[in-house]
């Protein structure tokens, strides 16, 4: 099925982090809706630990990346209209029944230029227990510092991911990313069966 997409003059994008999984994952997610659009990156502060757990912190951090990218957008490129701030955040949150107790979840902020925020979710998925138990004895390690070591592969979380080494290559992080990232403009695709009953949509 073919999708028309949105054509959005000057439409401006900034994507808080630097790592280039992330910043694949938003191009591929805004291709496939949207023409006429420029895309930035920036190094952000997320606010939360380097590894966070829990749904909440999780969540906070994507909002917080998104923000300081709108931020960029407006003060420091002097973008006012047609912007987005897009903020991605990976972490670890408890789920009953599962092995470890925790899945690992992957976020997606996006804010416009009215501050209307929108979130997504990628797949969530199991680490081994080992990895999990070294997560919650040292809360200055990630999960990408572990798993590289296990893959051989320090650069890891900056290409294909820890569920890339997990699933012998057959899913890779910016496929999950892109999912968070697409679920995340639902809203923005579908504004009015989201927003029909109230005033101010203004995607």
């Amino acid at each position: 099925m073919m999708v028309l997409k949105i054509s959005i003059d000057s439409l401006k994008i900034c994507i808080g982090s630097l790592n280039p999984a992330k910043i694949n994952a938003v191009k591929i997610a805004f291709s496939n809706y949207f023409n006429n659009y420029e895309i930035f990156q920036i190094k952000v502060d997320s606010k939360v630990s380097s590894q966070p757990i829990g749904l909440i912190n999780i969540i906070k951090g994507a909002i917080n990346r998104a923000k300081s990218s709108l931020s960029y957008l407006k003060y420091e490129k002097n973008f006012k209209f047609h912007t987005f701030g897009v903020g991605i955040e990976a972490g670890l949150a408890k789920v009953p029944n599962s092995y470890s107790g925790y899945m690992d979840f992957q976020y997606c902020a996006i804010i416009n230029e009215a501050n209307k925020i929108t979130l997504g979710s990628g797949i969530a998925f199991e680490y081994p227990k080992f990895v999990i138990d070294e997560i919650l004895a040292d809360k200055n390690k990630e999960i990408g510092e572990i798993i590289g070591k296990l893959a051989g592969n320090k650069n890891l979380k900056n290409q294909s991911g820890a569920i890339s080494f997990l699933s012998k290559n057959r899913i890779t992080r910016t496929e999950i990313l892109t999912q968070a990232v697409i679920c995340a403009l639902l809203p923005i695709l579908n504004e009015k069966l989201y927003y029909n009953n109230r005033n101010s949509s203004n995607f």
